[in-house]
């Protein structure tokens, strides 16, 4: 099973999240959400958010991750289980 996603993230709509396409064998099965807090005189803080394909819609999927690559390994995870 070949994985693959989207090379950029895409701009969502609240201006500040990004978000990419992951596909398995060319067939759209989830996005991963990229989100950032940055607090004046802080730190930013990342963290990321998975969403499988359930149909016509997606389905937010295991909570919050710390990398891309855990997001993607439960949309992969959960696709393959279907």
């Amino acid at each position: 099973m070949a994985i693959t996603f989207d090379e950029r993230w895409f701009l969502g709509p609240d201006g500040r999240s990004r978000m990419r396409h992951v596909y398995s064998a060319g067939d759209l099965i989830g996005r991963v959400w990229r989100w950032h807090e940055d607090e004046p005189g802080e730190m930013i803080h990342e963290w990321f958010t998975a969403e499988r394909m359930n149909g016509a819609s997606y389905e937010p999927i295991a909570g919050e991750h710390a990398t891309f690559e855990e997001a993607l390994e439960h949309i992969v995870t959960y696709s393959v289980a279907q």
